[in-house]
Formats: C-alpha cells, structure tokens, sequence
C-alpha cells in the first residue's frame, strides 16, 4: 500500500513539474479601464490546435493554464469591436499583458431574397422584379414570365387554363374589361406585385354563397407611381412605304381617384383597337342574328402583326371616383377608326358524294373602314351587405364601308355599308339580411342596323323578272332588336346547405325587313317581289323558375341547378305564303346541371360537372323569302325552326405548388346533341344555296387537355407544356346526300424562357397541330394534314443600358407543295436608353417573306389560302418620359 501511494506521489509531481501558467491583465490603451468579457486562447507556435481558452474576468485578468513539449507558444486577444492581438511567449510560467485597442467592424451586405411566389389564404403574389427582363417593359411583358398564368396573341389572360374574371389596378376595376389598355401600357417597374384572387367572387355580398372557380388578377403599384401624375409618348417613323407609329399615354393612381387615358395611331401593322377589346363584361345579350358579308381573305394563324395591312387612330379616356363610403363613378370612353386591306387566293375542296370533288378558287382582295364608339357610365356599391351596379352603355359603328373585288369564273365587284348601334342599361341590386339574401336584375337594351350589300355583274339572273339589261344584285337588310331580361331571387342559408329561387320574364322583340334586288344599266333597282323580300316579325318570351341548391365547406362546393322555362314565340313572316310563316309555338324547357368543385388536399383539387340544354335557334332561320347574305350564299329557310338538346359531361383536375413554382392541369370534355332539322349547302358552279331537310340528327365529340407551367431558378426560368385531343362526329347534307363525317385533332405545344448570363436570355416555343378528316361509308383515304411553327427570340444586354434583339419564326405544312412547304421569318432591332429617352430601331421581316400558306380540312371538305403578308420594313420609335 504503501508502495502504491509512493507511485502516484512521485507521477503527480512530475505532472505539476510540467504544467505552464500564463497571466495578465487586459486594460483599454486609452483609459487604462480593465476589459472584461474578451476571449484568450493559446496555441503552440506551429500548432493549430487550441490547447486552452479563457475569458477575462471583471478586472480583466485571465489565466491560462497548459502543458506542451514545444519551447514557445501563442497568446491570442479578441473580441467584438477590437482590435485583435496576437503575441508569442515561451513555455514557461510569467506574465503577458495587453493594451487593447478598439476597431470599428464592416459587416459584410446580407441580401434576403424573398420567394418569387408566396401565397396567403386563396392569393398568390407574385414578385414583378423577380420576373422582369431586361428587355421586358410593361407589366404584360412580366405576365408572360409568371407560371401558372398565360398570356394569348390577341391579349386574353388566363390563369390555370380559364380566362380571368376581373382585372383589378389597386383594388379597383377601372378599365371594366378592357384590360389591354393596362397590360400594354403600365411599366413593369411601377408594379410591385401581382395578385392572383384563386376562386374570386367579385361581389362580395355573394361571397361563400356563390361559388365561382375563376381567378382575377390585382395590380399592386409602387409607392413612387401612386398618387403622382405618370405620362409617356412615343413617336416612330419608318420606310416600306412611309410608316408612323405614335402613342400618348397618362395614368393617375390616388385615393378615391383613378384615371388611365390612351392614343394610340400606326401603320405598321400593331393593332392599336385590340387594346379596347372587352374581355369581360361585354354585352352579348343584343346581337342581330342575321347579317351580310363580302367575300374577303380569312386571316391565316400567324402573329397579327405580320399581316395586318392597316391605318388606325385609338383613343381611350377611364375615370373612376369614389363618391363617399361605398359609391364609385366608373366612366370609359373609346374610340377607333381603321383602314385594313386584304389580299389572299384562296382554293375551296368539297368532298361530293360519289368520290368527286367540287374545287372554288378565288382571288380576293377586300378593304375595310370604320368608325367605332363606345362608351359606358357606371356607379357601383359593392359591399358585403349590399351590392348596387347600373351600367349605361352604347356602342356601334358610325360608320362601316366594305369593299371587296373576287376573281374566280368573272371579276366580281361588292360593296358593303353596314352603320348600327346599341344602347342598353344594366341594373343589379342585392341585399343580405342575416341568412337571407335577395337579388333583382333588369335589363334593357335595344339596337339598330342598316346592312346594304352590293354586288356585280349579275350572278343570279333566273331569279329576276326584270327587263332590259341587269348589270348587278343589290341586298338590303334592315333590323330593330329590342331585349329585356329581367330577374328577381332569394337565396336562404343554413350552415353549410343554401338554397337560391329565381324568377324570370325576358322578351327578345325583333323586326327584320330585307329585299333583293336588282341593278339596271341605268343604276336604278328593280322591283321589289315578295319571294325576294321578308317582313319577319320575331317575338320571343320566356318565363322561368330556377331552384338551386348548394352544399359548401372549406374543401367542397356542390351544386345543384333545376332551372325550368316556359319558351313562347310568335313568328310572323309578312310576305310569305309558307303554311309555316305565320306560326305561334311554346315550349317548356327543363335544363338541370351538377356542379363540383372539391379540394383533395392543399395542392390537388378537382372539378367535374354535367348538364342538360335544350333551345330554339334564332330568327336566322326564321325567315322564308330569298337572302343573299353574300355574293355566293344564297339563304332560304323551309320554315320549320331547328330544336337542339345536348348533354355535356367534363372534369378535370388541378395542381398548384406556388413554392415550387409548379401548375397542372388536366380536363376532359364530353358532349352529345341532338337536332330536327338537317342543314346543307347545295353547290350550284361556285355558288352556294342553304338548303334543310326534315330529318333528325346527332352530333357528338370529346377532347382532353392537359397544361404544365414550371417556373425555374436555373438557366431555364420557365416551362410551358401544352396538349391536346379533339374528335368531333357530325351529319350534314352534301348536295343530295346525308354525310356522316368526323373531324379530329390532335396538337402539341412547348415553350422555354431562360437566361444563361446576366448578358442574355431568350425564349423558344413550338406548336405541332395535325388535323384529320373522315367520311363515314366513302372509300376515299384524307390524309392528316400536319402543321408546325417554331418561334425563338434572343436578347443581349452588351451594355447596361443597350439591348440587341434577335428572332426567327418557322412555319411548316404538309398539305403545301413546292417552297411555300417552309416559311421564314426573321425580325432584328436595337434598343438603347439615354436618360428619359429610349431609342427603338426595328427591322421587320428581314427574308421578305411575302405570303402565308396554309392548309386545313373544313368540314367535309378543305382549304388552302395564300395570304398576302407586309414587307420589310425599317422603323425607328423614340419613347420618352412626360411626367
């Protein structure tokens, strides 16, 4: 034992003998104040290991306490905002003290990104800088970028595959449909963020009552564009030939103020007047059912701006102002004159019975002017216990002159002037009371049209008891429509369950007058003869009931509509002697549909729906005496009125995953109806008579969808994968024959937006569509007709405030022989800004590329045009800042 404790005895000396203890004091060089709290470390001179660690204690001493073979060590000071010190001391036990110097510290720039997309409750935001281009101007431009929201050719905004039901700027619905004037013109840099409204009830006194599977977008601005008077002009000028293209622009975003103000005027090819285009909220509820035409070009599927041949001036002015707590004034007014010119050859193929073919080849040529004024005043109150809106609008062409020349057989010369307007009020009012809600609707509209159509040489001579020489045909039409639609309901609300009771008394009141005529050689027109002429009187009434009932939680909204109607309608041709032109009919509809709309989780839901219509078509047919409604139609209804009912079945799913920047969808469709009444056209050399048989038929079809948009972080930005399916089964009569024919497509789309460096992007689409046509019990073998178009576009940014532009368009058909198989184009410009001015040089179809040439099946039959397209083209624009 004793040995034992002679041994540790004897180790615990020799371990004490080589322990080294280092001390000091750490005092602040300028005071000579004791420095608490600072770190002390020691390391051996060439060692990295740490072989003790202290903090100096209210005094500022320290001691250090270690044990090393090495012969010197490394005493290290630091702390926050110090100065850092460093010293060497031999391995042995003393003292080392330090004078502490403080230094001011640069903490390194920390940028936070946020997410390009965040989502709260049912909106999305979307970052706009995030998404934004350097070649990227107007907030349009940025939509393009966002996934999950797409952008059409002529301006239509969808999100998730469905047109969007409101477009908002700060919360408010200015432009009340015509949202282009926003897209195309607000600077992309003067919004923050756009908001996407998943499932937007826009009133919201029906919010949780109605349900609605529609998306609107919101526009939210900067601080620095609100409440500050935004201005900007352009002007541009150009050869090939002389070519302008101005605008003058001008927004004002304040509380309880909002004004956007617009001119626009080009012959270069950009539609100025699609910018006024109503994408909601238009009046569709007044149109004239029958009308006359020229033979002209039909526009090819090709980028508008490559074939549009005209001379416009667009103006629009949109006011809105709040009016105490909850009334707002909406005013938009707009106007637009053009001058278009077409030109195309174009070959007709008619699949006759009997395995012949009926071939019209025409050369036409057609120029269109208008004049076109529209104009709406709205109030509006929209809260959640009461919602008022009256709506005043008129619209028409002051005036509309056609012209048109076609050679095929003959030269044929027509002549179209077709002035009209509509004037129409719309009255909604809803009230909440607790569980209760009641809603009126009222409204009233009427309209006129003076349609005259003339055409010569004489194309229809046998029809004509004339005498003398007729050198032409003249068509006049004259239509006065008066529609009233009006509604009262309440809906009652228990929990989860709803039910809704709607009442109805609509009236459609319409006065045709028309008369064909002849042309002498003198000019005169002939006389007037009942079989050539109508005199319809057309009155509609309908009377309805409509229960509904809905089932709504947070994952599940159902709804059951039973709509029944009771149709009266009295017809009454003047001049007509048809046992059928003077008939008195009623009907009672019944038209059930199902509706649903279910979450499945928080980035699945789905959709499905059914329902069952049935209608009288309208006074197109209504008539009996002869219309020629162009130069080679000729109409003449049997008298009889066609009856549709159809059934339809759809569903589909949706996936949404804003954080991964992710959206799919998926849709199928189905349909069947079935009509009375079979329609033809009876082919008389290249003139075409509409002709009916008393003999029922169906019609059926089907297609699926599918749509996948990914947005990326990489040098892809953007994916865009689009699909389709379409196969429609229909019967006509071909000349004397029933037709069983079925028409099917089939297409394919894939675009990518990326920017590999800071110093470029670029984006590439291409589209594949092929067509086929089949004509059941006909041996003869229609080959698909294929088609694509491949587009790309690169930009570089060599310097910071210069961008170079670079695209090519490709376009492709199967059906087209020789070298018009392939078309070319090509577009390059410059861009450069100079303090408030941009400089815009373009050069537009850099092959000359002349004509579009395309080929498709119509019916049962097909088509193939040569259209002509603009030439190149030089232009330089030069944008400025007003204000």
């Amino acid at each position: 034992m004793r040995f034992w404790y002679l041994f540790l005895l004897i180790c615990s000396g020799s371990l004490a003998f080589g322990q080294t203890k280092i001390s000091g004091i750490l005092k602040n060089k300028e005071d000579g104040k004791a420095m608490s709290g600072l770190s002390v470390t020691v390391k051996a001179k060439a060692g990295l290991k740490m072989l003790s660690y202290t903090l100096t204690d209210d005094k500022g001493a320290y001691q250090l306490v270690f044990n090393t073979p090495e012969d010197s060590v490394m005493v290290s000071v630091s702390g926050m905002s110090i100065q850092k010190q460093t010293r060497s001391h031999p391995n042995q036990t003393g003292g080392l003290n330090f004078d502490i110097t403080y230094e001011s510290i640069v903490l390194k720039e920390l940028k936070v990104t946020p997410p390009k997309i965040r989502r709260l409750n049912d909106t999305l935001n979307y970052a706009v800088d995030q998404f934004t281009g350097k070649n990227d101007r107007t907030i349009g431009d940025v939509l393009k970028n966002m996934p999950g929201i797409k952008v059409a050719d002529n301006g239509t905004i969808s999100y998730r595959d469905k047109p969007i039901n409101k477009l908002y700027i700060e919360n408010q619905d200015l432009l009340e449909g015509r949202y282009g004037i926003a897209t195309n013109n607000i600077v992309a840099k003067d919004v923050e963020t756009v908001q996407v409204l998943e499932n937007h009830q826009p009133i919201k006194a029906l919010k949780n009552k109605e349900f609605t599977d529609e998306g609107a977008l919101n526009l939210k601005l900067k601080d620095h564009a609100k409440n500050v008077w935004v201005a900007n002009a352009q002007l541009g000028a150009g050869l090939a030939p002389v070519l302008w293209n101005n605008e003058l622009f001008g927004m004002y975003f304040g509380k309880g103020k909002q004004l956007m103000t617009t001119y626009k005027g080009n012959n270069t090819g950009d539609d100025s007047g699609g910018e006024l285009k109503r994408f909601y909220g238009s009046d569709d509820n007044l149109n004239f059912p029958v009308s006359l035409g020229i033979q002209s070009p039909v526009p090819p599927a090709l980028n508008r701006k490559r074939y549009l041949l005209n001379r416009d001036n667009a103006f629009s002015l949109n006011r809105l102002r709040s009016f105490g707590k909850d009334y707002k004034l909406t005013t938009n007014l707009s106007y637009l004159n053009d001058r278009q010119r077409r030109d195309s050859y174009s070959r007709y193929e008619n699949f006759l019975p009997g395995d012949s073919t009926l071939v019209i080849e025409e050369r036409m040529n057609s120029i269109t002017r208008f004049h076109h004024l529209d104009a709406s005043l709205k109030l509006n109150a929209n809260t959640a216990a009461f919602y008022f809106d009256n709506s005043l609008n008129f619209s028409g062409d002051l005036q509309r002159k056609e012209y048109g020349s076609v050679e095929n057989e003959q030269l044929i010369n027509q002549e179209r002037t077709a002035p009209y307007f509509k004037v129409s009020n719309n009255l909604s009012m809803i009230r909440n009371y607790k569980k209760l809600t009641f809603r009126i609707n009222s409204y009233q509209s009427f309209g006129k049209i003076n349609d005259d159509l003339n055409v010569n040489p004489m194309l229809y001579p046998l029809l004509f008891s004339d005498p003398g020489g007729l050198t032409g045909t003249a068509q006049s039409l004259r239509q006065q429509l008066f529609v009233s639609q009006n509604s009262l309901s309440f809906r009652i609300k228990h929990g989860r369950f709803s039910q809704n009771y709607l009442a109805s008394a609509n009236a459609n009141l319409l006065t045709l007058n028309s008369a064909l005529q002849s042309v002498q050689e003198t000019g005169a027109l002939g006389k007037k003869t009942d079989s050539l002429s109508n005199q319809l009187h057309w009155n509609r009434y309908d009377f309805g009931l409509a229960p509904e009932y809905t089932y709504a939680d947070k994952k599940t909204d159902l709804t059951l509509k039973l709509p029944l109607s009771y149709m009266q309608l009295f017809r009454n041709d003047l001049l007509a002697d048809a046992p059928l032109s003077r008939i008195a009919q009623d009907r009672v509809f019944f038209m059930p549909t199902l509706r649903l709309n279910h979450k499945l989780n928080l980035l699945w839901s789905m959709y499905a729906n059914a329902g069952y219509s049935r209608n009288i078509d309208g006074a197109e047919n209504g008539f009996t005496g002869y219309m020629m409604q162009s130069y080679r139609y000729l109409v003449q209804n049997e008298g009889r009125l066609p009856e549709r009912n159809t059934q339809s079945y759809g569903t589909g799913f949706r996936y949404s995953h804003p954080i991964k920047m992710l959206f799919v969808n998926l849709s199928a469709t189905y349909f069947r109806s079935k009509m009375n009444l079979l329609y033809g056209q009876e082919f008389q050399g290249f003139l075409t008579v509409k002709r009916t048989l008393d003999i029922p038929n169906t019609a059926n079809g089907f297609n699926f969808m599918v749509n996948i948009d990914k947005g990326l972080d990489g040098v892809f930005q953007k994916i865009s994968l689009d699909g389709g399916y379409n196969n429609a089964e229909n019967t006509q009569l071909n000349q004397t024959e029933i037709t069983r024919f079925v028409n099917r497509t089939f297409s394919g789309a894939a675009r990518i937006n990326g920017k590999p460096a800071e110093w470029v992007d670029f984006n590439y689409g291409i589209r594949y569509v092929s067509t086929e046509n089949i004509l059941k019990n006909d041996s003869r073998d229609f080959k698909p007709i294929r088609a694509a178009t491949q587009t790309a576009r690169i930009n570089f940014f060599p310097l910071k405030d210069l961008v170079v532009r670079l695209s090519y368009e490709n376009g492709y058909n199967s059906a087209v022989t020789g070298s018009g198989r392939a078309m070319n184009f090509a577009d390059a410009g410059i861009k450069y800004n100079l303090k408030k001015l941009e400089f815009n040089l373009e050069y537009n179809n850099i092959f000359n590329t002349k004509r579009y040439i395309a080929a498709a099946y119509n019916g049962i039959g097909s088509y193939y045009s040569s259209y002509e397209l603009r030439p190149t083209q030089v232009l330089m624009k030069v944008r400025f800042k007003i204000k």
